[in-house]
């Protein structure tokens, strides 16, 4: 029976950890085959007094770093403190259902070699806006359930890869401390250099329970810029494939047809027009077309951060 670590990186959320270690204590696979990492990022809550406390049937380690070092490097220290042979990531705001892992073991017994995204979603409690819908239709969501999707949909509030190809490839990379991106670059190496595939397992459910309100999740891909920025000098050659390469401020190796597509985006994402799309898209009836509408507004906001980490003296 497949030996599995669940890994979870937590930071000044001792709450909603709970609620999500709570969903872990009722998993159905075997408890004696499961341990539970927990890392705390040097938490000024009251984690640490929390996790040394709690009694779970599975065994629970918990690692903390004597300073914050970020998402990147907390998952790295919950690989290599695990001891399973299947590391399934969860986040520290996902209530999991109870057959989260034993699913994820099942996916993988079927597709070897692979990275498994599971499903996650916004739970009710959360309420519905056009943001909340649209983080409920992107990524795996646009594909069907089982089916074999792009690496770039790799995210890590669910989803599993066995242990040693992480560790074949180098783990994340450390220099990504801003949000966002270092779960799309360790998913890039491990399709290119360990030839794992990605797949999405729809039986493996979560619900998020962290809170984001819509100014927070555009106004974060502002900060995203920085790590895309970093994603992108390391796998340049994916950007026209993460459909971002027309978002990068024009350069002189540009081919024609690029540098036309992106004069037409910097028309049509100048920020008068952003702002007064922006207003308006909190409107109920723009829900039914709120991936449309929130993919405008993340676009004109990863391409006003690139544009800012390009030039940082003329946007301080």
């Amino acid at each position: 029976m497949t030996t599995v670590t669940v890994v979870i990186p937590t930071y000044g959320k001792r709450p909603v950890l709970a609620r999500t270690l709570e969903s872990l204590r009722v998993q159905t696979y075997p408890p004696e085959q499961t341990e539970i990492v927990v890392v705390d990022d040097h938490s000024g809550d009251d984690t640490p007094e929390y996790l040394r406390n709690l009694k779970l049937p599975q065994r629970l380690v918990a690692v903390r770093h004597d300073e914050n070092r970020g998402r990147a490097a907390a998952r790295n220290t919950g690989i290599r403190t695990a001891a399973g042979e299947l590391v399934v990531f969860v986040d520290d705001d996902m209530l999991c259902e109870s057959d989260l892992i034993e699913q994820h073991v099942l996916f993988h017994a079927t597709h070897p070699r692979s990275i498994v995204i599971g499903d996650a979603v916004q739970a009710p409690e959360l309420g519905h806006s056009t943001a909340l819908t649209y983080l409920d239709e992107m990524g795996v969501h646009k594909h069907a359930p089982g089916s074999r999707v792009p690496a770039r949909y790799f995210v890590t509030n669910n989803s599993s890869v066995a242990r040693q190809p992480m560790l074949d490839v180098g783990l994340f990379d450390e220099s990504f401390r801003n949000y966002g991106f270092e779960d799309t670059e360790i998913a890039f190496r491990l399709e290119d250099d360990a030839g794992l595939s990605t797949w999405y397992c729809a039986d493996a459910r979560a619900l998020h329970v962290h809170a984001q309100s819509f100014d927070e999740i555009l106004d974060k891909r502002i900060e995203n810029a920085l790590p895309l920025r970093l994603l992108l000098s390391k796998h340049p050659g994916r950007a026209g494939e993460m459909m971002v390469d027309v978002l990068l401020p024009p350069a002189p190796g540009d081919a024609a047809g690029l540098r036309l597509r992106k004069h037409l985006v910097a028309l049509a994402t100048n920020r008068l027009f952003y702002r007064g799309v922006r207003a308006v898209a909190r409107a109920v009836w723009l829900r039914g077309l709120s991936r449309t509408v929130m993919t405008y507004l993340i676009a004109c906001q990863y391409r006003e951060g690139l544009a800012r980490t390009s030039n940082p003296r003329k946007h301080p």
